[in-house]
């Protein structure tokens, strides 16, 4: 078996096997994470992870064609185990959850996913009052929403170097808020929202007035959803749990949810994704190798604490 990882510079590999076969929503932005990326020769498919010197952190799952999935982590978990490194992976979807603990690891629920089906969206009803009054709020304090230029060059020409697109909101020259989204292929195929950014001062409803003017551009070019993002400790619940889930960690994961620190920070992403009434919610799962559960848990606190 002969294995090879390179760099971020991957270029077309990467790309190609996101394309054919990047199912799960945070597949692009686990891709621009990746510091290293694990292939086997003669095998399709790629993992995108990093090495932070104990353990290799991936996201997001295995990029491979489905029955090419399980030899290729098999092989990786062999790759880890020969530099002595553990394997822990966040943003796993059910069915890459179930194929973790195929492999041998534990295997717990750490939060939920939320998603907007485009073509069912219509700002009308009584479920999106509150987005509506956010957005009418942003307007009436003069606030306008459009795609900022470079993104939408880009766009245009095909040539999206890193995939992203960024949308602005300004009031007269000033941006006062931003929202970047990133490209999702697979079975639901249409656009994840990565980060925003609202300036001090920037009227309420801000965000919500930019994300808006996403969603009319993406739903005219008949983008099928929209991803609002995975967040950690959100919607978590028994029923989800796999057979391989610790006890233990899930008592750990629900005590953060209700007291810890990072809560609010959570909660605020949370009301954010939860204001556009979404679709479909899906449970998101955290796998590490072995019973100890600190690394793998770290690393979740880390994407509760990031933007």
């Amino acid at each position: 078996m002969s294995i090879d990882t390179f760099a971020v510079d991957g270029g077309d590999t990467v790309f190609g096997a996101l394309r054919a076969h990047g199912e799960n929503p945070s597949a692009f932005l686990a891709m621009n994470e990746g510091k290293e990326y694990f292939t086997v020769a003669g095998r399709p498919g790629v993992i995108p992870y990093r090495d932070t010197g104990g353990q290799l952190r991936q996201s997001a799952g295995v990029i491979a064609p489905h029955d090419g999935q399980e030899p290729l982590l098999r092989a990786f978990i062999q790759f880890a185990a020969e530099r002595r490194r553990k394997v822990v992976a966040t943003r796993l979807r059910r069915p890459e959850a179930q194929l973790f603990a195929r492999c041998g690891f534990t295997v717990n629920q750490a939060g939920s996913s939320y998603s907007v089906y485009l073509p069912e969206f219509h700002l009308g009803g009584p479920r999106l009052a509150d987005l509506r009054l956010a957005v009418s709020r942003a307007w009436l304090a003069g606030l306008r929403a459009a795609e900022a230029a470079d993104g939408d060059n880009a766009a245009r020409r095909g040539e999206v170097a890193d995939g992203r697109r960024v949308f602005e909101g300004r009031i007269g020259d000033e941006v006062v808020a931003s929202v970047t989204y990133l490209p999702v292929f697979g079975t639901r195929p249409g656009w994840l929202h990565h980060t925003a950014h609202r300036a001090p001062g920037a009227p309420q409803g801000a965000l919500e007035a930019v994300g808006l003017e996403a969603v009319r551009v993406f739903a005219a070019e008949e983008a099928q959803w929209l991803h609002l993002g995975f967040t950690p400790f959100a919607g978590l619940g028994a029923q989800y749990e796999l057979g391989s889930a610790s006890v233990l960690a899930a008592r750990l994961l629900r005590l953060a949810a209700e007291r810890g620190e990072w809560r609010h920070t959570a909660a605020g992403r949370l009301a954010h994704q939860r204001i556009w009434d979404p679709h479909l919610v899906q449970p998101g799962y955290l796998a590490w190798q072995g019973r100890a559960a600190a690394g793998a848990l770290g690393e979740l606190l880390r994407l509760a604490k990031s933007p």
